[in-house]
């Protein structure tokens, strides 16, 4: 049975807005087959494609035939924000389209689980204003989560742990997070090329934006600062940083943070930046530091990796969950996950 004009219209619309394309963007992915115009017409429900034009627009758009077909069951609101200069006007329509079909199946999975989670942690509101307070909010964290001294193996599945649902989305190389407040749920997205240790700091500084209470005056410079001030302080504690290098530097090796890169996950222009806050080195030896650091090249592409890679896995395991109960079929699975039959099978087989 094909979908309503209506439905169909409105899911045409949400994928062209998930893939960043205008309406002769979309025209010209379909090669002509459909115009501009009728595009329009599509969208608004007057008319219905036929299974040749349906087609093309699964392939224009990468999501499958289905997609076209469900009706949005979960009713998300406006998705908010703060709007970073790496994003253009196109780029927020993607990714607010993004996190409203991504959210809205994920709460239509956990309401099949009866499972329904929103982001409540009592640390969060905390006024921050100074490093020091940053700092504070970071330990308190580490001690309410029960993270101890070590390092955190997955920053995401931190976070989902906490109600926190983690996005990856495909942007500008300048961009790298945002969270999103929607109708009570935290949503943290996350630049998909970046490296894993980017991905690590990105998802921590995010989590400093969804907790902190910044003075509304305070300038977004300062308040990125503060938030890079957190996710160093909850990925290296400072007693932990200090005991691996010392209380005070007057020299420091590059290669001594490669090495506690690889052990705490956290790249070593952060830790550079981490021994500069925390004074155990001053500004001229920093200063030095970033000029070996640019003159190895290292901008472009740093020595040493953590080993656990980061991946959301909450959503994933609900899904299994939901086929093992029978809650869901197969063909629901592969519609929650916006797959294909055949990607969706290697999907759930995939460890």
């Amino acid at each position: 049975m094909p979908p309503s004009p209506s439905t169909f219209g409105e899911r045409l619309q949400l994928a062209r807005k998930m893939a960043g394309l205008s309406y002769q963007g979309l025209a010209d992915k379909l090669n002509g087959l459909v115009t501009k115009q009728a595009l329009h017409k599509y969208e608004q429900g007057s008319m219905l494609p036929d299974s040749e034009k349906l087609i093309a627009f699964a392939n224009a758009l990468n999501v499958p035939v289905d997609f076209f077909y469900r009706e949005t069951t979960v009713q998300l609101g406006e998705v908010d924000f703060r709007k970073r200069q790496a994003l253009t006007a196109t780029h927020v329509v993607s990714i607010k389209s993004t996190v409203q079909d991504e959210l809205s199946r994920y709460i239509k999975l956990e309401r099949v689980l009866n499972d329904e989670q929103k982001f409540k942690e009592k640390v969060a509101g905390q006024a921050c204003a100074t490093g020091e307070d940053a700092e504070e909010l970071a330990a308190k964290v580490r001690k309410e989560w029960g993270l101890g001294r070590q390092p955190i193996l997955s920053v995401y599945e931190l976070l989902e742990e906490h109600g926190i649902k983690v996005i990856e989305w495909e942007g500008p190389e300048k961009f790298f997070g945002l969270h999103a407040k929607v109708e009570g749920h935290v949503v943290v997205v996350v630049n998909r090329i970046h490296n894993n240790e980017m991905k690590r700091f990105t998802a921590a500084h995010e989590l400093g934006h969804a907790l902190m209470r910044m003075p509304e005056d305070m300038p977004e410079k300062e308040r990125e600062t503060l938030c890079h001030r957190f996710a160093a302080a909850l990925l290296i504690p400072p007693d932990e940083f200090r005991r691996e290098i010392g209380e005070t530097r007057a020299k420091l090796w590059l290669n001594e943070l490669v090495i506690l890169k690889a052990y705490w996950g956290i790249s070593v222009a952060a830790l550079m930046r981490r021994a500069l806050d925390l004074e155990v080195i001053k500004p001229s030896l920093y200063k030095w530091l970033c000029i070996q650091y640019a003159r190895q090249g290292w901008r472009k592409d740093e020595p040493g990796s953590f080993e656990y890679r980061e991946r959301t896995v909450r959503f994933k395991q609900m899904l299994l969950h939901a086929l093992a109960k029978e809650a869901i079929s197969l063909s629901e699975g592969a519609s929650l996950s916006n797959m294909k039959m055949g990607a969706f099978r290697e999907y759930i087989l995939d460890v």
